[in-house]
């Protein structure tokens, strides 16, 4: 596996509590994995814990194995190791933005050019990430004067653009509107047959379409793991608010569980 998290338990600085409590998986290249849970449950701490960030960055303290890529990630070794190989996407792009560059070229050529790429080999990349996410138009705009759906995109050409074996998306769509949204979500099958996708999202309605693996935390726990159906088609999950819209309608009409995730699945259902 990719990544590895072994009895995991962090707790930030100021924190009372911990955000990650035992927490053990691992999440390997093949599949699209939602981690989902309510507000607090520990989706972003996870990630930020996969990528080394916490305790590095943050503080804090960490107890557990935490293995990425082979190496623990927030160790002095391990973060030289893993450089340009795993890419972080947080929900607010312009804390991400390098502040050292006047287009969105230069933005998106940022990382590659700090791992030293060649100049020909920093161009193609860039282009081809561009295209991706389908802001060619943008190229020569000040990334201070995006908006904030169209930032989203641009950072995250920066990540792919440099090609990172692991991907970790916190609410990648949360600034793009239905069809931006759509657009992300699109990619990720694609990108999840060599890399390693992990996701974490509230909107799972949108997600449910394409990941392959569904995580639930619930106050730094794992409470479920398996299949979409076999975790958001629970009680469990839409009684915390966790599921998808149709899982809920379809509870409130007094139906049993396992609750169909979405139309189609209810079409499915209750067209017999």
């Amino acid at each position: 596996m990719t990544v590895a998290l072994d009895g995991v338990r962090y707790r930030y600085p100021a924190g009372d509590s911990d955000a990650l409590r035992d927490v053990t998986l691992a999440f390997g290249a093949g599949e699209v994995t939602l981690v989902t849970g309510r507000l607090g449950a520990g989706c972003s701490t996870l990630l930020l814990v996969a990528a080394g960030l916490a305790p590095h960055v943050t503080g804090g303290a960490r107890s557990g194995s935490v293995t990425t890529l082979g190496v623990d990630p927030a160790s002095d070794k391990g973060r030289r190791k893993v450089a340009g190989r795993i890419g972080l996407l947080l929900p607010t792009p312009w804390t991400q933005l390098s502040g050292m560059s006047y287009t969105v070229r230069e933005e998106v050529a940022f990382g590659p050019a700090n791992l030293g790429w060649p100049r020909d080999r920093i161009g193609r990349a860039v282009s081809g990430a561009m295209a991706l996410v389908g802001i060619e138009h943008l190229a020569d705009r000040d990334p201070r004067t995006l908006s904030g759906g169209e930032l989203q995109r641009v950072m995250l050409a920066g990540i792919t653009a440099m090609d990172p074996e692991v991907l970790l998306l916190d609410e990648p769509t949360l600034e793009l509107d239905p069809e931006g949204a759509r657009m992300v979500y699109r990619l990720l099958p694609a990108l999840a047959r060599e890399k390693t996708v992990v996701l974490a999202t509230t909107d799972v309605d949108r997600a449910v379409e394409v990941v392959t693996r569904v995580v639930l935390l619930d106050r730094g726990s794992v409470t479920a793991d398996g299949t979409p159906d076999d975790v958001l088609g629970t009680d469990r999950a839409v009684a915390l608010g966790c599921s998808t819209t149709i899982a809920e309608i379809v509870r409130v009409a007094g139906h049993a569980a396992p609750f169909p995730l979405t139309v189609r699945a209810a079409v499915r259902r209750f067209a017999r």
